[in-house]
């Protein structure tokens, strides 16, 4: 089969699905690979990379979507690639029909297979890309703190030096992003508080070897004792009603301290619990001021660390891509790596997932009408 991937053409996207060691894997199993010259360029993937190993680069992603049998992407095809998709094939991406357009007709009318990494999810419940996903943003957070107090603060080391107090990081919130932040900063050495409603996480973090991480309930009363002193303050909190207030409110960060920092990771995701946090600024400015604390802005945290988040993903991909490629078949494909079931959102002009049957108004199709399982 042949497998392709064109450029992300979301703006300031810098992260790529197909990278050299992915499509390394692919021609070793006899497939061939097409790519988009450039594709992997602001993640430190260079052309001569893709060559390497065997790719073939063309010059626009028209080439891609004519020739592929299956696409990899980043990003869901943007409108722009809307006229270019091919009857029948199949696309990994992420997908999200919350902005309204033609991008669900489209798939359907040319009955696209399209696998959602949000939705992929493996035999032990765990959804694989949507973890190393927030693993990374919490690991990047604690560098972007880092910056931002090296760059408007004159610089502090996080865990301090001899006879030099560490910096007080609070973490609202202990889920994967939370718990990896958390995880990061104190084996920096800075002093770490987290608090969450839910006892097993909190616990979870208590077990962790090393300098002692504090845990608190999430309540006003803790947040009150615990924002005077903070330095930094990352908001890694998840809720599904997004339309609930905020949990940190204007008046809280007035009680934080001057040139302090704030990160909410929520605004990839719509999930922002930060008031002040008003605005997303421009890619190359994430940082302004309120009330004398530093904010910082970004609806991609993971796509700064654009290599890394790359390769992870390309990692969890690989067996999922080769079962489609290898097996050229949905039914094998599916039987080979159940795991995909849970990530297919359409398939022969239906929707199979019932929240965007839902949503478009359609009957849910049963993808084990056709499996068995």
């Amino acid at each position: 089969m042949i497998i392709g991937a064109p450029v992300e053409t979301k703006s300031n996207e810098k992260k790529v699905a197909l990278t050299p060691a992915l499509a390394n894997s692919l021609i070793n199993a006899g497939h061939k690979v097409l790519v988009q010259k450039n594709i992997g360029i602001n993640a430190d993937f260079a052309n001569d990379s893709y060559i390497r190993y065997g790719a073939n680069l063309v010059d626009t992603a028209q080439e891609v979507y004519q020739h592929s049998d299956i696409i990899v992407k980043i990003n869901q095809p943007q409108v722009s690639e809307f006229n270019l998709l091919k009857d029948k094939q199949i696309i990994f991406a992420y997908f999200d029909f919350s902005v309204k357009n033609d991008l669900m007709q489209t798939i359907l009318t040319k009955k696209i297979t399209a696998i959602n990494y949000y939705d992929i999810k493996n035999r032990n419940g765990n959804y694989p890309i949507v973890r190393i996903g927030s693993e990374i943003t919490g690991k990047t957070i604690i560098r972007i703190a880092s910056s931002i107090i090296e760059k408007y603060k004159g610089g502090s080391l996080l865990g301090g030096a001899t006879g030099v107090e560490p910096m007080y990081i609070t973490v609202l919130g202990a889920g994967t992003v939370g718990f990896d932040a958390a995880k990061t900063a104190v084996a920096l050495g800075a002093d770490v508080s987290v608090l969450d409603i839910e006892p097993e996480k909190l616990r979870k973090i208590e077990k962790l070897p090393g300098r002692k991480i504090k845990t608190f309930f999430s309540n006003k009363d803790n947040l009150d004792k615990l924002l005077p002193q903070t330095d930094i303050l990352i908001c890694a909190v998840k809720r599904k009603n997004k339309k609930l207030p905020p949990i940190i409110k204007l008046l809280d960060v007035r009680k934080m301290k001057k040139g302090s920092v704030i990160i909410d990771a929520g605004l990839a995701s719509n999930n922002v619990v930060v008031e002040s946090l008003d605005r997303t600024l421009t890619f190359d400015n994430h940082v302004y001021e309120k009330e004398g604390v530093f904010h910082f802005c970004c609806d991609d945290i993971a796509s700064l660390s654009a290599k890394t988040i790359s390769s992870a993903i390309s990692g969890i991909l690989t067996p999922y891509i080769l079962s489609f490629a290898n097996e050229q078949g949905m039914i094998d494909a599916l039987k080979d790596c159940s795991d995909l079931t849970n990530g297919i959102i359409t398939y022969d002009g239906n929707i199979t997932k019932e929240y965007l049957a839902e949503q478009f108004d359609k009957t849910v199709y049963e993808l084990s009408m056709i499996t068995g399982f």
